[in-house]
């Protein structure tokens, strides 16, 4: 039986939100010794670095980083406004992203998401963009992104039980990622990992995969691309999609060095892949 605590931060501060609302609904239903919180983030005021160097951090920053930081995992409800986070989110981030102690850093962590006709889709990946700035390692699948407002609840009170079952396999998930990261030193690397392939689908999903193993990414279509990246970036090792063309690779090969280069046979399991490689010095080729 896993024993952990987490929290929840929904991105709206609306009383009647239903992201607000799929976050509770998703606390519902939690494995036996798990247990969680929701964190609201009304009355956190707007970072500014100059009130902070004045007047020292707020006392609601503090409470929100204490628990934050008290926490096992993170589950993020992000509405989507304009294609992208809430200003309230981003605010929040901010807040918890500073220091040398930043309570994010390295955190396991979902991201669930209602509304609009993608789910939050767009918002939930800038979200994952954003967080990639503390490295913390968010759950790949499910995706829990949900349409159709009106469909789903009663009032505030779910009422879809097939939105029902995602949330229960997040959270299972993100219990198992816990568990992963407790159980497995981190490897401290320097660089991202390239992710190399013209499929959006597939470097999409290696993507995710190298996330959740708590790894930055880069992107590159072609082979312009990641010679390009090679030569400006910090890179610890290069992930191929295996559709990629057979002339294009012994480019790459070539212009890695001594890099690890692995090809993305599964993309979803690659993120593990990739970790065994750095960890214990396994080179694929």
């Amino acid at each position: 039986m896993t024993q952990a605590h987490l929290v929840g931060i929904s991105g709206s501060l609306r009383a009647a939100s239903y992201n607000t609302a799929l976050l509770r609904a998703a606390f519902e239903m939690l494995p036996e010794g798990v247990t969680a919180s929701i964190v609201p983030l009304n009355g956190i005021p707007l970072h500014n670095q100059d009130d902070v160097q004045e007047l020292g951090t707020p006392a609601s920053v503090d409470e929100i980083r204490s628990k934050v930081a008290a926490a096992d995992g993170i589950v993020f409800a992000t509405p989507e406004y304009n294609w992208s986070v809430t200003g309230a989110m981003k605010n929040a981030v901010d807040w918890l992203s500073g220091g040398p102690n930043s309570p994010l850093d390295f955190k396991p962590a979902a991201i669930i998401g209602i509304g609009g006709g993608s789910g939050t889709a767009r918002s939930q990946q800038h979200l994952r963009d954003i967080l990639g700035h503390n490295d913390l390692c968010i759950l790949a699948d499910p995706q829990v992104m949900v349409s159709g407002l009106g469909k789903r609840f009663d009032g505030l009170e779910l009422a879809d039980d097939g939105v029902r079952s995602e949330l229960e396999a997040m959270v299972t998930g993100l219990v198992q990622l816990i568990e992963r990261s407790r159980s497995r030193d981190r490897v401290d690397v320097q660089g991202s990992v390239l992710v190399v392939g013209a499929v959006d689908q597939h470097s999409d999903t290696a993507a995710r995969s190298l996330v959740e193993m708590g790894y930055r990414t880069l992107r590159a279509s072609s082979t312009i691309d990641a010679e390009r990246i090679l030569t400006k970036r910090a890179v610890a090792a290069i992930v191929l999609d295996p559709e990629i063309d057979a002339t294009d690779r012994p480019l790459i090969e070539s212009a890695s060095g001594n890099l690890p280069v692995i090809t993305a046979t599964d993309p979803a399991a690659v993120g593990r892949v990739v970790d065994d490689t750095l960890r214990y010095g396994t080179t694929t080729k």
